[in-house]
């Protein structure tokens, strides 16, 4: 009995993995866009190949926690509040402006009423597996301004790591902490 069922989940987890490889990459990308939308917290751990690295901690709707070596900055909304390493919290204006910029990088592969394909060129990298985790790989050429990301996504159709390659820098982003509870602070 033991072996049948070790064989039949063997069989399932075949054929799941299967059915991954199958996807069509850009079936992929939408539906890790959908689930990237329906997050309600997370953080992301952005290392820059200048050495910069930041933290960045996300609320639903609008909350964020940027954290780096030199400073500390929370989006609420409209509002803004940083500090330097050792400082007190100031209030300043820039609160829209940065809200919509680190939107925008927030949301991987854009927002999700707009076609992938017009976006990007996705190419399928295959799986790998991290920590025992299965992950599919996607590489996602930008259209418009032609940077590389690539992107390894999991069995819940999240994004565990990324890679952006810009014309100057290289961002690698590790997901971590989904839909965790804890919320960020307005100070």
């Amino acid at each position: 009995m033991r072996t049948v069922l070790v064989l039949g989940l063997a069989l399932a987890l075949s054929a799941q993995g299967q059915a991954y490889a199958q996807q069509d990459p850009y079936a992929a990308i939408t539906s890790m866009r959908i689930a990237f939308s329906q997050v309600r917290a997370a953080t992301a751990i952005e290392r820059s190949s200048n050495g910069n690295v930041a933290t960045v901690t996300f609320t639903s709707p609008n909350k964020y926690h940027i954290t780096t070596a030199r400073s500390e900055i929370v989006l609420s909304g409209d509002m803004e509040y940083s500090k330097s390493t050792g400082g007190s919290w100031k209030s300043n204006s820039n609160g829209p402006e940065h809200q919509a910029m680190v939107e925008s990088v927030w949301q991987l592969a854009g927002p999700t009423e707009i076609d992938v394909h017009k976006l990007y060129t996705v190419t399928a990298l295959g799986s790998k597996t991290v920590g025992g985790q299965s992950l599919r790989g996607y590489r996602l050429h930008d259209n418009a301004i032609g940077y590389d990301e690539t992107i390894w996504i999991g069995s819940d159709n999240l994004p565990v790591v990324a890679r952006i390659a810009l014309p100057n820098d290289t961002l690698d982003i590790k997901y971590i902490d989904y839909n965790d509870s804890s919320l960020v602070a307005t100070p």
